[in-house]
């Protein structure tokens, strides 16, 4: 049997956990970023795919429960879409000498990235948090 559809059904948590880490992820790009021209910096992120992972599989799920005999499996879990990284690895190919492992490019593309992953986060909480207020004033 199914279990019970809670109001935020765990989403809001997560969506929060998302905003928490993409805005970790922000500032650790913008340390590698300001630490571009600095000896020996070794750059870093935050592992937000594995974070968010973990997370979701500790919070509660519905379970999908086949009625009939001729509808689809539910799938199992879904990997994370890249593996996450704590601490960026030295680019195979650098002119530098210094022993700094930033790559400047990479670097504002995946800053570029974190923040469309942010703004797309928070639209769905302002979506989710409309449609509750709908819910709330009876549509007025």
């Amino acid at each position: 049997m199914p279990r019970p559809i809670g109001l935020f059904d765990g989403n809001l948590a997560l969506l929060e956990r998302a905003l928490d880490l993409r805005s970790a992820q922000h500032r650790a790009l913008s340390a590698n970023i300001a630490n571009a021209d600095t000896p020996h910096y070794k750059a870093f992120e935050v592992a937000v795919e594995e974070a968010l992972a973990r997370h979701r599989a500790t919070t509660s799920r519905l379970e999908a429960v086949r009625t009939q005999e001729r509808h689809l499996p539910a799938p199992a879990s879904v990997a994370p879409a890249r593996p996450p990284l704590k601490a960026l690895a030295a680019p195979a190919f650098s002119l530098r000498a210094d022993g700094n492992t930033v790559d400047l490019d990479r670097t504002q593309g995946a800053l570029a990235e974190n923040a469309l992953a942010y703004k797309t986060s928070a639209q769905l909480v302002s979506a989710k948090l409309k449609s509750l207020r709908n819910v709330i004033t009876g549509g007025r």
